[in-house]
């Protein structure tokens, strides 16, 4: 693995995305899991301020279509729905169960699988493929590779 060497480093944004992933795996309740995975997805794809949701759902979209992950894909929809659902975790207007207003709690863990499956593939696939790796780099190499 290229990034196991030690002249090299992980690149921030990889590294915070994969501790993402950790807190989520050790977490019990989908209610934080599912903020650290969002999270996780936000710190690989976000590059400033403006636009947040519309960055996270084009460029979240982008990497599952790139890395081929679903025989069904991810779509917009459902990635604006996981992007306000985890506003409303974080900053605790209600818990994940009350927010069946923006996706019905039975469809609350195929989502969520989702999310997770985009998360740790990409950060394998980003520690496997230096030059998968390096488009999370920077603002600028996130830009261009995944541009919106």
């Amino acid at each position: 693995m290229p990034w196991a060497s030690e002249d090299k480093k992980m690149h921030e944004r990889v590294h915070r995305a994969y501790w993402n992933h950790e807190y989520a795996m050790r977490s019990n309740t989908v209610d934080i899991r599912w903020m650290f995975v969002v999270e996780g997805l936000d710190a690989l794809i976000n590059t400033g301020r403006a636009k947040c949701e519309y960055q996270f759902r084009i460029r979240v979209k982008k990497l599952a279509d790139y890395l081929r992950i679903f025989s069904t894909p991810i779509t917009p929809e459902e990635l604006t729905k996981a992007y306000k659902i985890r506003s409303k975790l974080v900053h605790t207007e209600k818990f994940l169960y009350g927010l069946d207003e923006i996706l019905p709690c039975i469809e609350h863990n195929a989502l969520y699988e989702k999310l997770e499956a985009v998360l740790r593939i990409t950060v394998r696939t980003a520690l496997l493929d230096e030059t998968f790796g390096n488009s999370f780099e920077t603002e600028a190499s996130v830009a261009s590779r995944w541009n919106v």
